[in-house]
């Protein structure tokens, strides 16, 4: 079976391995699928003809490879491909240090990279012959040169394989990315303008501006030594000669033999911990602050002398797991030996440049034509083992909020308030994460007692408490997730004993985690060292990368930039991360040391969303066909229905507003009768769903309230004659309504007080004096993990309805802490813990055109239908945005189970709080189900009722049973409906005793 291929992959063609390439895209690679592809390239985008082109024109649309396709970068050719993944053959997969790998996606066990070995195939320097009389050494870029130049077919040296890239230093530096240290600051390259030097052909060297040249492919990219570059005579005549002086004759082309760096173009990231000076550095360096002492480039292949012997380098067994980067390698990229007298007695076919005939230039350079890498990982057991990098897959599971790995920072779930601070919350125990049961969901942890982890929470009206209770930005502020931000995280060293917890029993926040290659800033060097750190040190000792994270809570760093590269051990607090290695800098809030405002959420609109009538709005619908012919989207979707608008009239021929035409299903004015208005309010409402027989008619049914001893089962849609009630989320927002706005939010009350209207396990309630206000109760449907489970939304609709969608918000309740077990967070991709509901019904998620809320068409069935049918499902995992291709893919089924069975858990013990909020139950009253109160009571425990909660206990004991047969060897793996892992059972086993309390 082939290996599914991952974006970065080195590959090769089948019909031709001369041809290498870099993937690009993946069906299943969801990172990639930006849409209209093309419009990001230079060149058309091209296909093999086996592809149809219905297939690609909708590539072309939505970004998506088709299943069994890949976009391939060839070298040498600008245009990309779309390419059958059967005609390719994997030649490397690049992994890097702290990566997270599989063996295979299917897998339950991931681990860490601790380090790479890459093996390279050598082009050394090339005879390169112009316009056959002229002889030039260099290497070619893999495109077709221009006419005239050409390698010589007996000047060509053969390859050299297998040479370890340790062994190799590029020599492009600094290039865009690099990271630089310049006085007391930490930054960025962003570009970079130098001056080349170039050997001509009649030995002579002149010095020219890099933009006045071109490479031998017509290239305008930054050169390298060893390059060919073409210029004008007259950039020749007017440049600076190092050797020699111009000569007419000779012709404009030469080998690069220096690059002289004028200025680097730099984006400041950091500053030292202690660094007074609020000023960044120019963003522009030149001449002078490069060739300065206190400017240098952070190179992550600087290694100690002798490799660190500190204790806790030993702590995973016999076999060390610091890492040691290596140089990083592309295809093509340039590179020169360490030492060159080594090399040449290591390899014996080695040709060698001498430096007399390049005037004293050093070209002795080499091309990466190839590359292998094998990789030692570190597993979650704590296993170590060497793979090659091509037998392994990245992990795809990394948003999986319930993993953990050896070394990190967890702590308990129980958080409470500190006395005497307000609005600073701390959890009971913190400690490192040893092992881990990743099948089972099952960690080993030590705690560490000392150890404190405090967080700042959010009042409801933005403001956070902390030291002070200023409310302000704390100058310790590192992440704020959900309300809540990293004050203090003061972890020490664990020293305690060893216990075995359920991962769903802890948290492992981003705030308080690091991972090898981060790049960190060390607070003060010289007196908070544990191991390794010298008095009086040198050089730039205060950033170091990590290059292991201990088991008993500290980190290995290395001081790559000091003037003795060294390895020192330093605990968690006193470091600072400046640069994750992941590329999430954005992600972290504040600096860590100064002060700074908090980094704003990013808009919901941009996570999830579904379509018209509540379809994903990356979802295919059954029987439409594709638009081979769409157009791209130019920002003037609107301009033709501005043109055409649409015209609207009754029976009798008198025009209508489009907010009264009917669609099919609505009641017609004079089936009801138009309500009376009185100031705007409605003195008629409509009447109650499920009669005897449909109404043609009359008033619509009231209520005050229910009777809790009622036989007759509640009502689907009901309206109350008593105030809303104050925890309706929408409730202060003031009645603005007119006479249309309000026919139209009769009207679809009319349409929801319909007989059989509403699908069963919908529950609407409303209120006389303010029908823009609705309180909707769901029951999550069988066979899903909602099954049987209450989720309540309440709705507004707005002044300007149905102009603007409803508005929605979703009670997202927390689990009781006494229960533990991850009862906080997500119960689906598209309902967050804020409230937000992403639904392009809803506008809150933009969907394609055409997909969203129309005016004259869509209702708030249409809404309810979607919560309930497309959000509340059986795989929910595949709501998330551009997941639901994946269906069917080995490396989603995992994946999904998981996500299934945390929100099993979760829907768990919403029935909990459910039930403890109704009257009369922990004396706290019916907060956010006022309305609902009868219903909840009558599902969930009446005698005349369906009796849901005998019917959730019994569920959940066999989901139990089984469960822990599987676990015990009974087989199953767990897909989060019927077989849950060990992990998540033991948290189910505390909801289950509560359940069986409340019945």
């Amino acid at each position: 079976m082939a290996r599914p291929l991952h974006p970065d992959d080195v590959v090769l063609k089948r019909a031709n391995e001369a041809q290498i390439g870099i993937i690009e895209r993946t069906h299943a690679d969801v990172s990639t699928h930006d849409p209209n592809p093309e419009s990001l390239e230079a060149e058309p985008i091209k296909h093999d003809r086996s592809i149809a082109q219905p297939l690609f024109r909708k590539f072309k649309r939505d970004g998506v490879p088709p299943k069994g396709t890949v976009l391939v970068r060839w070298q040498g050719q600008e245009a990309a491909h779309l390419v059958e993944e059967s005609k390719l053959k994997l030649l490397d997969r690049s992994l890097l240090i702290g990566d997270v790998v599989k063996r295979k996606a299917s897998d339950a066990e991931s681990g860490v990279v601790v380090n790479t070995l890459t093996k390279c195939t050598l082009q050394p320097m090339c005879d390169i012959k112009y316009r056959d009389n002229h002889i030039l050494k260099g290497l070619l870029p893999p495109a077709p040169p221009s006419p005239g130049i050409r390698k010589t077919a007996t000047g060509t040296p053969a390859v050299i394989p297998d040479v370890p890239a340790s062994e190799l230093v590029c020599i492009e530096t600094p290039t865009e990315e690099d990271l630089l240290i310049y006085k007391d600051w930490i930054g960025r390259v962003e570009g970079v303008t130098s001056k080349i030097a170039l050997l001509l052909t009649d030995g002579c060297v002149a010095e020219i501006n890099d933009e006045l040249a071109e490479h031998a492919d017509g290239g305008a990219d930054a050169f390298v030594l060893g390059d060919i570059a073409m210029t004008k005579k007259g950039h020749l005549r007017t440049g600076r000669w190092i050797f020699g002086q111009y000569t007419p004759n000779t012709p404009p082309i030469g080998t690069v033999v220096q690059v002289r760096h004028v200025t680097v173009g730099v984006s400041w990231l950091q500053k030292r911990i202690g660094c007074k000076s609020e000023v960044e550095p120019p963003s522009v360096l030149e001449r002078e602050e490069l060739e300065s002492e206190d400017f240098c480039i952070y190179d992550r292949t600087r290694k100690p002398a002798e490799l660190s012997t500190l204790p806790s380098n030993t702590h995973h067994g016999k076999q060390s797991t610091t890492s040691n980067s290596e140089t990083e390698v592309q295809l093509s990229q340039r590179m020169r030996f360490r030492s060159l007298p080594d090399a040449l007695a290591k390899y014996p076919h080695l040709p060698r440049i001498d430096r007399q005939s390049t005037r004293g230039y050093d070209l002795n350079l080499f091309d990466v034509t190839r590359f292998t890498t094998t990789v030692t990982v570190q597993w979650q057991d704590l296993s170590i083992s060497e793979e090659s990098s091509v037998d392994l897959v990245p992990d795809t599971e990394l948003d999986d909020e319930h993993a953990a790995w050896p070394g990190e920072i967890a702590h308990s779930l129980d958080v409470a308030t500190v006395p005497g601070m307000k609005g600073v919350e701390q959890p009971g125990r913190v400690g490192v994460i040893q092992t881990v049961d990743a099948g089972e969901r099952i960690a080993s942890i030590k705690w560490a007692g000392s150890a404190v982890v405090q967080y700042s929470v959010d009042d409801g009206e933005g403001r956070t408490g902390g030291i002070g209770d200023d409310g302000g930005d704390s100058a310790d502020a590192e992440e704020k997730t959900e309300g809540r931000v990293l004050l203090t995280g003061v972890i020490g060293v664990a020293e305690g004993e060893s216990e075995e917890v359920s991962l769903y029993d802890v948290e492992a926040p981003a705030s308080l985690n690091v991972r090898r290659g981060d790049i960190v800033l060390v607070a003060d060097p010289t007196s908070t060292r544990l191991e390794g750190l010298e008095e009086g040190s040198e050089g730039h000792d205060w950033v170091g990368e990590i290059v292991d994270t201990c088991l008993d809570g500290t980190l290995i760093i290395r001081l790559g930039a000091a003037t003795k590269a060294r390895d020192v051990r330093l605990k968690r607090e006193e470091v600072v991360v400046a640069i994750r290695s992941d590329g999430t800098d954005d992600d972290d809030v504040g600096d860590g040391w100064e002060e700074g405002e908090d980094d704003e959420y990013e808009d919901v609109a941009n996570s999830v969303g579904l379509g018209p009538g509540g379809l994903p709005d990356w979802h295919e619908r059954p029987g439409e066909e594709v638009d081979d012919h769409m157009e791209e989207s130019d920002g003037n979707e609107d301009s033709e229905a501005d043109e055409l608008v649409a015209t609207y009239e009754d029976e009798n021929g008198q025009p209508m507003h489009e907010d009264e035409v009917e669609n099919e299903d609505w009641e017609s004015e004079d089936e009801d009768g138009d309500l009376e208005m009185d100031d705007g309010v409605p003195q008629q409402i409509p009447r109650t769903s499920k009669p005897a027989t449909p109404p043609e008619t009359g008033i619509l049914k009231t209520t005050t309230a229910s009777d809790p001893t009622a036989t007759e089962p509640p009502e689907s849609y009901l309206v109350l004659s008593t105030d809303p009630p104050q925890s309706h989320h929408y409730a202060s927002k003031p009645l603005v309504a007119n006479p249309t706005q309000m026919k139209r939010i009769q009207k679809d009350h009319r349409i929801l007080q319909k007989p059989n209207a509403l699908p069963e396990g919908v529950y609407v309630r409303t209120w006389e004096s303010r029908l823009d206000l609705l309180r909707v109760l769901f029951l999550g449907p069988l066979e899903t993990p909602y099954s049987n489970a209450p989720f309540v939304v309440d709705f507004l609709l707005p002044g300007n309805y149905p102009t603007e969608p409803p508005k929605a918000f979703f009670h997202s309740w927390a689990a009781p802490q006494s229960l533990g077990g991850g009862g906080v967070g997500r119960v689906n991709p598209n309902l967050y813990e804020d409230g937000t509901i992403c639904l392009s019904l809803l506008g809150t998620w933009e969907g394609d055109k055409g997909e969203g809320w129309n005016a004259s068409r869509s209702t708030l069935l249409q809404v309810l239908v979607s919560l309930l049918g497309l959000v509340l499902v059986r795989e929910p995992y595949f709501n998330e945005a551009g997941y639901e291709h994946l269906r069917g893919l080995e490396g989603s089924r995992r994946a999904s189970g998981l996500y299934s069975e945390r929100t099993y858990l979760r829907a768990r013990t919403f029935v909990i709080t459910a039930l403890e909020r109704v009257p009369g139950v922990a004396g706290e009253g019916p907060k956010g189900l006022e309305g609902l109160e009868v219903v909840i009571e009558h599902l969930y425990r009446s005698p005349s009722g369906p009796r849901l909660l005998g019917k959730v206990v019994e569920d959940l004991q066999l989901v139990l049973e089984k469960s822990e047969s599987a676990s015990g060897g009974g087989g199953g793996e767990p897909d989060g409906l019927t077989v849950m892992s060990r992990g998540v059972c033991i948290p189910l086993r505390r909801v289950l005793e509560r359940l069986r309390g409340l019945q």
